[in-house]
């Protein structure tokens, strides 16, 4: 197409120049020639459904010179997508036919992968050859094409595991989580959900299909089931609905697990079944530390929820080992200020600007929130009265609040944000400080005090007597 573009210039040129010299004083008596009419007609051709197309080669379109009996070109064509704001570089052989794989990438590319039939603009270019000259000639028409993709809903369910399968069916209450893009260029959907603490765990995929026609019609005959056989899915496989499946294909896990992650690739049709058995820690891992250490999280209901305060500099992620990278979690949509996360691959959790966070970790539905802390002080009888902040000052390198001031004697507490929200109300014993916790006795004096916020059994203050 670029080496057509450069004879085309080369063309307009030629066109314009004569090697006649010309008077351009004298008046011209000559009436001017006809115009040549010589161009180019461009038809579309057959329409095809790349799901079924299994030639190397596809006829793009037809095309004819006009106004030059037996007259040749050489034909480049390109691609627009629906505005025509961008366009791609088709190469066609001299029966117009285009190499399959680059015609479908470039499709894709253009109108995505959804199986809707597109009717394609195409803009033909054509190089005649004229008495030693090169005329160019262009033309439109179109393409029309539907791509190979099954069909991908916008929402999948779990139908059973711990509710009532019917119930579920008609609640939808357990949804697959799915990023914010097109279902057709992110196929993955995934979940977690409660085993059950006796007995095998049986569920379905449902799409809002399924549901409904469970639900209106009693008819479970559209749900999701796995290709192995009922029970027999393994951790990973090919799925498919139970209309073409010889059984009803029901997963299983078996009895003894705590939670269970699923996660479909609908354009593959395939899925994945792990175990999870959440401990009492998780761990952040980022740009921070120049991701080289581990940042516990703590959990310790064993119900997936993870809680830590930590300084954020970049870009993290978050992962259920210290040493290893197995499961781990990264990105899918949100904010910088928390999002959905997956375990079967993506980008890192956004950087939320420098400065020290609550980090909310919810493992089970795939799931964080950040809350920066903007301050940390000191309130109390001890620090003139509670309505009195005396703010501390966070030390990176050190990984502690700071601060170096008078105190009465009297009583005080910490807290974040200058309010009582739950952030920070740190009290107790100087050195096992909990939330919520009792205020701490003080004597007068100068104090430098330095304060460790990370996970629950771990903040401590060390305050030293000047």
């Amino acid at each position: 197409m670029k080496k057509l573009l450069s004879m085309i210039g080369i063309a307009l040129l030629m066109a314009s120049c004569t090697e006649d010299y010309t008077d351009w004083a004298a008046p011209i008596t000559n009436s001017p020639e006809e115009p040549l009419g010589i161009g180019i007609t461009a038809s579309p051709a057959a329409a095809v459904d790349f799901a079924t197309y299994t030639a190397e080669k596809v006829q793009l379109f037809t095309a004819a010179v006009t106004g030059l009996d037996g007259g040749k070109a050489t034909y480049g064509a390109e691609i627009t997508n629906e505005d025509g704001s961008k366009s791609i570089a088709i190469e066609v052989d001299d029966n117009f036919m285009a190499d399959r794989d680059e015609l479908e990438s470039a499709i894709y590319t253009l109108w995505g992968r959804r199986p809707e039939t597109r009717t394609i603009p195409v803009n033909v270019v054509g190089l005649i050859e004229l008495n030693k000259m090169t005329i160019a000639a262009t033309a439109k028409t179109t393409f029309t094409a539907t791509p190979d993709a099954p069909e991908i809903a916008e929402n999948y369910y779990i139908v059973g595991g711990t509710k009532d399968w019917a119930q579920s069916a008609a609640s939808k209450e357990q949804k697959f989580n799915h990023s914010n893009k097109d279902v057709y260029e992110d196929p993955v959907f995934t979940i977690v959900i409660d085993a059950n603490e006796e007995g095998d765990t049986w569920f379905a995929i449902g799409d809002d299909k399924a549901c409904d026609a469970i639900t209106n019609d009693n008819n479970w005959s559209l749900l999701f089931g796995t290709k192995l056989g009922n029970g027999k899915n393994g951790t990973s496989g090919s799925l498919d609905r139970r209309t073409k499946l010889s059984d009803d294909g029901s997963f299983c896990v078996p009895a003894g697990q705590r939670k269970i992650r699923v996660t479909i690739n609908m354009m593959e049709y395939t899925y994945e079944i792990s175990t999870l058995d959440f401990g009492e820690f998780f761990y952040e891992i980022g740009n921070e530390s120049g991701w080289a250490a581990s940042h516990e999280l703590f959990g310790g209901n064993g119900d997936g929820k993870y809680q830590g305060f930590y300084y954020l500099d970049g870009e993290f992620k978050f992962k259920p080992n210290a040493d290893n990278w197995d499961d781990d979690l990264e990105y899918v949509d949100g904010t910088t200020m928390g999002g959905t996360l997956t375990s079967s691959g993506g980008p890192n959790c956004p950087d939320p600007g420098a400065g020290f966070y609550r980090i909310d970790l919810d493992a089970s539905n795939l799931s964080y929130t950040l809350k920066k802390i903007e301050y940390v002080s000191i309130i109390g009888t001890a620090n003139g009265n509670w309505d009195t902040d005396t703010d501390l000052t966070y030390n990176k390198e050190e990984g502690c609040w700071e601060v170096t001031t008078d105190l009465n004697a009297g009583e005080m507490k910490f807290r974040g944000n200058h309010n009582w929200d739950g952030d920070v109300d740190l009290g107790g014993s100087l050195d096992n400080l909990v939330h919520g916790g009792s205020n701490i006795p003080v004597e007068a004096g100068n104090y430098t005090i330095r304060l460790f916020i990370s996970i629950a059994g771990n903040h401590y203050c060390i305050m030293n007597k000047n």
